[in-house]
């Protein structure tokens, strides 16, 4: 049995990617690919995680768990997806970390599945958007709050990954930045379902309604519809001739700073993403999908 947890981050997804899986059950299943719905174990699985936590879990205990999502009994990978399995949003920014209890939260999660194989999953964003973003989401004030007690240039998400794979050794990393899904968005929900890849997930482009004009959206529909690409890069090399003549001229705007930024904090906290991002691709156990 294979897990494969798909953990968000925050301001990443959206539920992008498990309700399009979701929109692809009847293909998926017929792979022993299993995408239960949300509603299905999110709750179920943050609460019992706590509760065996300190306790000895048994391939029996697996096997009631999933019994208890799951409808059919020909699956050999389940995709559980949420971007609170790290934490809640309101402490995403913490004690001068991103996600600090991440650790001990996916470890609590791998108890639960003593049996299967693990596999983690995750986008990541740059600092300069991803604050802004988390902020503008938030209606409590509490997450500003974290950040304005946090320096954000000693934030990484090396760090974040690094606790990941210390805490859960034997799971494989699959980590992408969110500036290039746009680019990888098909290779993104292969690799986290395991699907054949000869398969086509139907309603793909979804994921890029908000980020084109509805012109530009009914364009991309009609290349991939009459010039299926015969690979990943040409497929990428469309995208990106498309994306730049349709995107909305709002989504190629630079987000809103948060107070006491200026645009040289923004080109700051950019370089020291990109260095993370060299530091991640060297990681050891980690995987780092580019285009």
């Amino acid at each position: 049995m294979e897990i494969a947890l798909h953990l968000g981050v925050h301001e990443t997804d959206n539920d992008h990617l498990v309700r399009c899986l979701m929109r692809n059950r009847a293909v998926l299943g017929k792979q022993g690919i299993a995408i239960p719905g949300p509603a299905r174990y999110r709750q179920q699985l943050r609460q019992l995680s706590f509760a065996m936590r300190g306790r000895d879990t048994t391939a029996e205990t697996q096997e009631m768990l999933l019994d208890g999502i799951l409808d059919d009994d020909d699956v050999r990978r389940v995709v559980f997806s949420s971007d609170s399995f790290l934490s809640l949003p309101k402490w995403a920014v913490s004690h001068g970390r991103l996600y600090h209890a991440a650790a001990e939260r996916v470890s609590l999660l791998r108890n639960l599945f003593p049996d299967a194989r693990i596999e983690l999953f995750l986008a990541i964003r740059n600092p300069a958007s991803f604050l802004p973003a988390m902020v503008k989401a938030d209606k409590t004030g509490s997450i500003l709050t974290q950040i304005t007690d946090s320096d954000p240039g000693a934030l990484r998400w090396s760090s974040l990954l690094a606790r990941l794979s210390e805490a859960v050794p034997d799971a494989p990393i699959t980590v992408w930045s969110y500036e290039d899904t746009p680019l990888i968005w098909p290779e993104v929900l292969r690799v986290v379902s395991g699907h054949a890849p000869e398969n086509e997930m139907a309603g793909w482009l979804a994921w890029y309604w908000d980020l084109v004009t509805p012109k530009g959206h009914a364009a991309l529909r009609r290349w991939f519809e009459t010039n299926p690409p015969p690979d990943d890069h040409a497929r990428r090399k469309m995208l990106s001739v498309l994306l730049e003549r349709f995107a909305k001229p709002e989504e190629l705007e630079q987000d809103a700073l948060l107070p006491g930024w200026t645009v040289e904090t923004v080109d700051r906290l950019s370089a020291l993403y990109d260095d993370d991002l060299d530091l991640i691709g060297s990681m050891p156990g980690v995987t780092l999908l580019e285009p």
